[in-house]
């Protein structure tokens, strides 16, 4: 008996989630019931009818029923409120009960950071994440706050671990790094792995030296984990530092690894000894492979390895190995994965999220070995006729525009997006979606999936499956054994339903062993693989904006020495005036110092546009530089060490009164030299005269030959020898205490011969 049908958009497809059953019941439940079940649209008389899940395939979502490939127990448990997924896994957390991870393939992961937290003797603060219940082998990459960091390999002058990513490095004077100056990294990463051979991984010296009274069992068995060192610094630069967000609240940066997890038994590889871990190699994320080790892992299913199938196993390695072409023509494998899964997640759920990486499904041998069959086309070797082998028949047909769902979204775990979730381009299905209006997708998360290409591959195998133009359910002789574990056949019912069909549930057989029943959509040969166009672009990643992340410099710099009156009398300090910034989370910092003395820092006023130093030497020249500091910690150089250097010199003058003119100058004529004699005003801020000579009457041209230190009201000679014979001019000039000069006296001619 057939019925023809179309599906109204009250009844179609909107999610695929079981009508009524759980999971794991709805997986099952067919089976049990077997044909004593419904028969939707069978007549109690009919000698034969369709088995419960056939005819539950026709009243609730055809995707809560795609069983052979995995979809109706992933699904559920992807849609409902559950374990922790994937993504999670990359979140740093320091909970107490944080769940314990097991990963395997290449996967980004972060992990708890409740095992330890310590400063050491040096005021260096430690601390450990632990990853996942898993070996990390070979090189992993590390994401520091979503940064990926650049790690020492202790060859470069550097320790071996430490990060040299400029955002986690400072230079030696303490300010943000910035690609000039000295680097000085301020963390550094230890990586610390069980293996095969060692169930825990051996602690790192330095770390054993800065906590010599940690106990000898301190130990993390079975753990990958990381131990971060971050650097003491002084409390002036603590925010240069430590300005992250790690779960301590120090400011420490939180720890996520991206690595191969765990050692995996491929039967395609010569070298390894199935009853020898040690000899087994990291997988690098074929589904098959990795599916094996799950289901054989004692923190998977558990299964002993003579359960699998490890001939098949190999098989469909092999077929995960195939290359098939992105949108840019670029090579990559036809299916990869990494997963990471917590151990209170059900064990059935982790394997069937891991099968949708592939679009895969479980097989069982004449011997109840099991591998599985991953998404490849398969040329059907079954055909079941109506002529002989069908015994009744229930046909739906979907009419154009008649579906809720125009295609599938699928969301996986994008390593360009700093291994986050995102959604893959949309298959849209053709065969409903005329692009009038606004599409309406169906979305599903399969988070092992790291691949845009696969991504889409995979909803335009879920989407044709979900969405299928005709639904067919068939109740066939004791012929319809063989088609367990098939994923295709061919079906010749009439002129309107024949060809390459796709079994998606399960094949439930008759109690009496003499019939059997399944349903089926129509396959097509390109099911796995996307034609030109198809894939459509990939998430875009944060858009490169256009914006001046240059920092301003201190504009209108003037440095000016202010006498300031003390309790010890006069006194001067350093000043530095300059416009405001252009943006008020700037602060222009400055220093000075003299000769090569070290530098000392003004306090500065943003408000006010000014900066002021401490008290300074009175008659001293200081050289003054700036540099502008932001919010965020980021600096400038400073001035005075820029490709084109700034400063400014100026002398300290507590007093910037000249002193009194003298009451008297005069010089002697004489044979090789000339008696200068003054007398000093009745000043008592003169504390020094300074005597010049020139050979024309121009005081510009003059040098200085001597400062004499006197007093006031003071007669002065001072001898100056070493003349050459002619006519010489000379000038004296009174000074006082801060070096300010007075009025010259002069010239005075002496003959010299």
């Amino acid at each position: 008996m057939r019925i023809r049908c179309a599906l109204l958009l009250c009844t179609a497809l909107l999610m695929p989630v079981p009508a009524s059953a759980a999971p794991v019941a709805g997986l099952f439940l067919g089976l049990q019931v077997g044909f004593s079940g419904v028969a939707l649209g069978v007549t109690a008389s009919t000698a034969f009818t369709i088995g419960y899940t056939v005819g539950a395939f026709f009243s609730t979502t055809l995707g809560s029923l795609l069983l052979n490939a995995g979809l109706n127990l992933a699904i559920a448990a992807l849609t409902r409120p559950s374990a922790p997924t994937i993504e999670a896994a990359r979140v740093t957390s320091r909970n107490v009960d944080s769940p314990r991870w097991q990963a395997g393939g290449p996967v980004m992961v972060g992990g708890a950071n409740g095992p330890f937290g310590e400063h050491d003797a040096d005021g260096n603060f430690w601390f450990i994440t632990a990853h996942a219940d898993a070996e990390m082998t070979g090189e992993p990459t590390y994401m520091l706050d979503n940064i990926a960091v650049t790690l020492s390999d202790g060859t470069d002058g550097f320790t071996a671990g430490d990060v040299l990513t400029d955002e986690f490095c400072l230079t030696e004077e303490n300010d943000p790094y910035e690609g000039s100056g000295t680097k000085v990294p301020q963390f550094r990463l230890y990586t610390v792995t069980p293996t095969a051979a060692q169930v825990y991984g051996d602690l790192p010296e330095d770390f054993t030296d800065a906590f010599p009274n940690l106990p000898s069992d301190f130990r993390l068995a079975g753990v990958a984990f990381t131990i971060m060192r971050c650097s003491a610094v002084a409390l002036e630069h603590y925010s240069k530092v430590y300005r992250w967000r790690g779960s301590f609240s120090l400011g420490e940066p939180a720890v996520a690894v991206y690595a191969n997890f765990n050692r995996m038994y491929d039967p395609r590889n010569g070298d390894h000894d199935i009853g020898d871990p040690a000899t087994w190699t990291p997988s690098d994320g074929n589904p098959a492979i990795v599916w094996a080790w799950f289901r054989t892992s004692p923190f998977g299913r558990n299964r002993p390895m003579g359960e699998v199938n490890w001939a098949r196993v190999a098989q469909q390695a092999d077929l995960c190995d195939q290359t098939v072409l992105d949108r840019t023509a670029s090579p990559i494998p036809r299916y990869r994965c990494g997963v990471a899964f917590p151990d209170n997640k059900p064990r059935a759920e982790c394997e069937a999220e891991l099968l949708l990486t592939c679009d895969g499904f479980v097989v069982y041998d004449d011997e109840g070995r099991a591998w599985p069959r991953v998404g490849v086309y398969e040329v059907p070797g079954l055909t079941f006729s109506a002529a002989r082998d069908v015994l009744s028949e229930q046909v739906q047909v979907v009419d154009d525009g008649e579906t809720a769902v125009d295609g599938v979204v699928v969301n996986y775990i994008s390593p360009h997006h700093g291994y986050t979730k995102q959604p893959c381009a949309p298959w849209r299905n053709t065969a409903y979606y005329d692009g009038t209006r606004e599409p309406n997708y169906l979305t599903l998360d399969i988070l092992g999936c790291q691949s845009h290409n696969q991504a889409v591959r995979l909803a335009k195998a879920i989407g044709l499956r979900s969405a299928a133009t005709q639904r067919v359910g068939l109740g066939v002789t004791i012929k319809g054994i063989l088609a367990a574990g098939e994923r295709v056949i061919n079906l010749d019912l009439d002129d309107e339903v024949q060809g390459e069909y796709e079994i998606v549930t399960p094949v439930e057989q008759d109690p009496t062993g003499m019939a059997a029943s399944f349903a089926v959509v129509p396959m097509q040969s390109d099911r796995f693989d996307l034609g030109a166009g198809e894939e459509g672009p990939p998430p875009a990643l944060t858009p490169a904006l256009d914006i001046d992340d240059t920092i301003e410099i201190a504009a209108n710099v003037v440095v000016t020495a202010v006498p300031v009156a003390t309790s010890g009398g006069a006194a001067v300090r350093l000043e530095a005036t300059f416009d405001d910034p252009a943006r008020v989370d700037r602060i222009f910092r400055f220093r000075y110092r003299t000769g090569t003395t070290a530098h000392e820092y003004f306090v500065s006023d943003m408000e006010e546009g000014q900066a002021r130093s401490a008290v300074v030497d009175d008659g001293l020249v200081y050289r003054v530089s700036w540099q502008t500091i932001t919010a965020g910690g980021r600096a400038t150089d400073w001035s005075d060490e820029r490709d084109t250097p700034e400063f400014v010199d100026v002398i300290a003058t507590a007093d910037p009164t000249a002193p009194a003119d003298l009451l008297a100058f005069a010089a002697a004529d004489g044979v090789g030299e000339s008696e200068i004699t003054f007398e000093t005003a009745n000043d008592a801020a003169l504390v020094a005269v300074s005597i010049y000579r020139g050979t024309t009457p121009v005081f510009g041209d003059a040098s200085l030959v001597t400062t004499r230190i006197v007093g006031a009201n003071s007669t002065q000679s001072i001898v100056i020898g070493g003349l050459s014979a002619g006519t010489h001019y000379f000038w004296a000039t009174p000074i006082n205490g801060s070096g300010v000069a007075g009025t010259a006296a002069g010239p005075d001619t002496a003959t010299i011969t």
